[in-house]
């Protein structure tokens, strides 16, 4: 009871964990990592939204393990730094630490609401474009352009697209 006066929270809340086949997430990532590279040479525009990133932070926030988001932001990562040409690492290590805070952050918040979501999409997008931006430009030394307009844009774009894109993906997963 002081916990609750003192926190304003319950100290034992039940947190919904899901598991996934493992060919879903494989299919999942494999369709974003491909969409990723061949939309933006048709359409300029797409280059604004980052699937792979998405596909990380659903799973972090479904699975709220770190370990297993450890291991898909890196695998993602490093497959997307694959098919770019930056340097190999970059996106994995970006990837990785984003897959870690956001399966560390679930296990404190509901993640089931839209809203929740499009909000952890817009925090995760922004925390990593900054890491990338202080691997890339600072430690690494390549010219990356810091445009907050743009930004921004693409903040409201992955957030819109992630919470669409999170409710296709919840049809995959069961209770674990």
């Amino acid at each position: 009871m002081l916990y609750t006066v003192l926190l304003g929270a319950e100290p034992t809340r039940k947190v919904e964990v899901y598991r996934f086949r493992l060919a879903a997430i494989f299919v999942a990532s494999f369709l974003a990592l491909a969409l990723q590279s061949y939309l933006p040479l048709h359409l300029p525009s797409v280059t604004l939204l980052d699937l792979p990133l998405l596909v990380v932070i659903y799973v972090a926030l479904s699975r709220r393990d770190p370990v297993t988001a450890l291991l898909v932001g890196a695998v993602i990562g490093i497959a997307q730094d694959s098919l770019t040409r930056g340097p190999i690492g970059l996106f994995g290590a970006v990837k990785t630490v984003i897959g870690y805070v956001t399966s560390s952050a679930s296990a404190y918040v509901d993640t089931e609401s839209g809203g929740v979501r499009f909000l952890t999409v817009c925090i995760l997008y922004g925390l990593h474009f900054a890491l990338f931006y202080l691997l890339g430009a600072i430690l690494l030394g390549q010219l990356i352009e810091w445009d907050t307009r743009g930004r921004f844009v693409g903040t409201l774009v992955n957030a819109l697209v992630g919470v669409l894109l999170f409710k296709v993906l919840d049809r995959f997963r069961r209770p674990a």
